[in-house]
């Protein structure tokens, strides 16, 4: 079924079929609150998901875990994220954006402050697990936020806050875990982080509150699994998000190991320095957002995002350069460059979920991209692993950096026509209002 929303009738301009039934939300000031609570909660939901990856050589060297097995306890928090990011899409587009959240970030938050009293590289896969199981309902539940509350022209730039503050939170999670690590112990980095994402839970259920119109509505059923599958560009998106996420991954997981491994950080460097790829991500999350949004009266929504996102692909080539680079200076302005890149990709494929399929089902499809993101990290994590521990990271660098070129391809080849169509019918409406 093709989504009367975006992709349904070639013949009339994608920016024009958007579906208009957040009119009312989109000019409601409130909204812009509701979007600094979902920027606080990925702030928290990076927060948690950084902790490990900060303190990985600490938390490595007390547990006597080799890198295969960290890259296991990698693989357990994707696979459970990866499951739960189909289940999670398929809660928020039945309940709502209020409870779901909630619930959510309270659990993420009980995982985190467990992984505090690990023992052992089984309790520390379940901790990590648990934390998996709980994460990505953040991004379904503060995409279905997003379409509720903003209109096709903000969407890009609300989901641009929201994608920034998962950066601006692993940013965060450098100086605040190895501060709290050397101060009172690693524990306690767990601990106190888990603790703050619990005030922030119950901070969105006070706060927050989904649209009137979805409140006084009864829960209507699910849209069948078989029209969602049968969405056209599906597995287009699913691909090119498992192909893109993986280097995302590999900063996540994998940044603060090489930096400490093979260029001879101390923790307290990582907690110095590191934090500025985040913020550079931050930057590209809200710049890609916002140049999206500029474009969109002028070109069409797919169009503005496309011309966004292409750039930034090309850019992603230079990752195969930072393996040769020598000064620190140098190897941390390329990655930080690098990150907003990503980001700027990101902001703009995630909108295009909302762009591309109908409201009813657009959390659903999120949450497929999600679980097909998580394969990509999941299959990644133990290459990566293994190919760290016999060739080093020389030959990581050079894979990753070919993975959104080749997405971006994919796309511009797959949507193409849409978005021809896009200008033809643009420049008629041009032409007749002139």
């Amino acid at each position: 079924m093709l989504n009367p929303a975006g992709i349904g009738d070639l013949s009339t301009p994608v920016a024009s079929t958007v579906h208009d039934e957040r009119s009312t939300n989109g000019t409601h000031p409130i909204r812009w609150l509701f979007a600094g609570l979902l920027l606080l909660a990925s702030v928290m939901n990076y927060i948690d998901r950084q902790t490990l990856s900060v303190l990985a050589v600490t938390v490595q060297h007390e547990m006597k875990l080799t890198d295969v097995q960290y890259g296991y306890v990698v693989q357990c928090f994707l696979l459970t994220y990866m499951v739960m990011y189909v289940v999670s899409g398929r809660l928020v587009d039945r309940y709502g954006a209020r409870r779901t959240q909630g619930v959510f970030l309270l659990s993420w938050s009980l995982a985190n402050a467990l992984t505090g009293f690990a023992t052992g590289f089984v309790s520390l896969m379940g901790c990590r697990a648990m934390l998996g199981a709980a994460e990505p309902g953040n991004y379904t539940a503060s995409l279905r936020a997003v379409n509720d509350w903003f209109s096709a022209k903000q969407r890009a730039l609300a989901v641009g806050i929201y994608s920034m503050g998962g950066t601006l939170g692993a940013a965060i999670a450098v100086p605040l875990t190895t501060t709290l690590a050397l101060r009172y112990g690693w524990r306690s980095a767990f601990v106190v982080t888990g603790a703050m994402g619990a005030v922030i839970a119950v901070l969105w259920l006070l706060v927050y509150r989904d649209p009137p119109r979805r409140a006084e509505q009864p829960l209507l059923p699910a849209v069948p699994w078989k029209t969602v599958l049968r969405q056209p560009l599906l597995l287009e998106m699913l691909g090119t998000r498992m192909l893109t996420d993986s280097v995302w991954y590999f900063f996540l997981f994998w940044i603060s190991k090489y930096l400490q491994e093979s260029r001879g950080f101390t923790l307290a460097e990582i907690g110095a320095s590191v934090w500025v790829l985040f913020v550079g991500a931050d930057l590209g999350a809200l710049g890609g957002g916002a140049v999206s949004g500029l474009f969109v009266a002028r070109h069409g929504l797919l169009n503005a995002r496309l011309r966004t996102m292409l750039p930034a692909a090309i850019c992603m080539f230079s990752l195969a350069v930072v393996p040769t680079l020598h000064d620190r200076v140098a190897i941390l302005s390329l990655l930080t460059l690098l990150a907003a890149c990503h980001m700027v990709w990101m902001t703009n494929v995630t909108t295009l979920t909302l762009d591309l399929y109908p409201r009813t089902m657009a959390t659903t499809i999120q949450g497929l991209i999600g679980a097909a993101s998580s394969i990509g990290g999941l299959i990644s994590a133990g290459l990566i692993a293994h190919t760290i521990q016999t060739h080093g990271y020389r030959p990581v660098f050079l894979i990753l950096a070919l993975m959104h070129p080749i997405a971006a391809t994919v796309l511009f080849i797959r949507l193409r026509p849409l978005m021809r169509r896009t200008e033809i019918s643009m420049e008629k409406t041009q032409s007749n209002e002139a």
